[in-house]
């Protein structure tokens, strides 16, 4: 997305920071915090999204709620919402998108008004936009395609790239930017093609799909931001990407592959739900007349059923549409579907492995493998955690990398 025009610290006239203790103040930076949250799934969808208020609110209270959300959206430049009564009328993306609000608002008094006034909302998107992960940094792949960029910065060196999960939103990897800002430089990128590049309506253009052109979008990001060389960081299909980048740039200096989906041919068990959405994958990646029947079929509110309520919206997103689960069949049904075992002949930077027995989504005995055929790895099966633990960043994650990338950094300037 091309860089949004800069916002000024205030509108004219005199400063003001909102008071902890102002509930206006509060509920216009949740309301805001889930917009921007929101942003890739509303830039991405061609019709308005309605969505519901929590129950309580009155008539009056819903009026001064859509009035914010008006002026939220038109300040964070995100297409805006209508708030509609209560009805069983919303497909699966409103839904998630509503509940995502409703847990902004946390439990608000039936009187309750949010008063958005220009000041409060322009102190409200200032605040929001100095935080993880910020406003997306435009920059572009060695073919061309536009790419959407986010930079945490922290202390000096080392850098971290995170290699996302396929079409997944920026907003689930903001607890790792979050946690390693204070120590590292974090930079991250959203799936080529699969988010709108703000140059036009609808998505760009995708101008390769292969594991090669995924990984080769590793190396663009660490030109983009004018970075040298970093450590790399795969989640479970980002793995497949972070190898694919090591096994031809000694950029990579190293790497982390959490919960990895790999396939390594009659090598390794795959779970119920990897053969799933591999099937799931390889129809929809057939052509987009195929991914509409799906999509179809993903609007239905039982969709939700199966998700995480927190990451709903988040994990919705590829099957927003017709043409992001076209897409996302393609880009995702290589990751799945191209053999890692070459790869692993020629990965030599060390690699901290991380996988749990708890994982049903990506089969844990795949990061068995990786760990036994790389020649610098070490393996961590956490006690417990599933699947979306990885993306938690919780402490002892966290300390988990630290002091890998600590040990590395230390070992390398005893050698020097």
């Amino acid at each position: 997305m091309p860089e949004m025009p800069e916002i000024p610290d205030t509108m004219p006239g005199a400063a003001r920071t909102p008071s902890p203790e102002s509930t206006d103040a509060a509920l216009l930076h949740e309301l805001a915090a889930a917009l921007l949250d929101l942003e890739p799934l509303l830039g991405t969808v061609s019709e308005r999204l309605r969505v519901t208020p929590p129950p309580e609110l009155g008539p009056g209270s819903v009026q001064a709620l859509q009035t914010a959300l008006d002026a939220l959206a038109a300040r964070l430049r995100v297409p805006a919402l209508t708030i509609v009564a209560p009805c069983d009328e919303l497909w699966s993306v409103e839904l998630a998108v509503s509940r995502r609000l409703a847990r902004a608002l946390g439990t608000v008094p039936p009187e309750t008004v949010v008063r958005a006034d220009a000041l409060a909302v322009d102190d409200a998107v200032r605040i929001l936009h100095a935080a993880p992960p910020g406003r997306p940094v435009p920059l572009l792949a060695h073919d061309g395609t536009p790419l959407r960029g986010y930079s945490a910065d922290g202390a000096d060196a080392p850098t971290v790239v995170m290699v996302m999960a396929c079409g997944m939103p920026v907003g689930l990897a903001v607890p790792w930017l979050r946690a390693l800002s204070g120590t590292c430089r974090v930079v991250t990128w959203e799936s080529r093609g699969m988010f709108a590049a703000g140059d036009g309506p609808g998505l760009p253009a995708l101008n390769g799909h292969d594991l090669a052109a995924q990984a080769a979008d590793v190396l663009a990001v660490l030109d983009g931001f004018g970075i040298g060389e970093a450590h790399v960081m795969g989640l479970c299909g980002g793995a497949a990407i972070a190898l694919a980048a090591a096994a031809v740039s000694p950029r990579v200096t190293s790497l982390s592959l959490w919960h990895g989906d790999y396939e390594l041919g009659g090598d390794a068990p795959k779970t119920t739900h990897q053969h799933d959405i591999g099937g799931l994958l390889a129809m929809a990646g057939r052509s987009p007349r195929h991914a509409e029947g799906l999509h179809r079929m993903m609007r239905g509110p039982r969709t939700l059923d199966a998700l995480r309520p927190d990451v709903a919206h988040h994990l919705l997103h590829p099957y927003a549409s017709p043409e992001l689960m076209y897409r996302y069949g393609l880009l995702n049904g290589v990751i799945m579907g191209t053999d890692c075992r070459p790869l692993l002949k020629e990965v030599r930077q060390p690699t901290l492995v991380v996988s749990s027995e708890q994982d049903t989504t990506a089969h844990p005995e795949g990061s068995v493998q990786v760990a036994a055929r790389l020649p610098c790895a070490t393996l961590r099966m956490m006690p417990h955690g599933d699947h979306l633990t990885a993306f938690g960043a919780e402490p002892g994650l966290v300390r988990l990398l630290s002091d890998f990338i600590l040990d590395l950094r230390e070992t390398t300037e005893r050698d020097a």
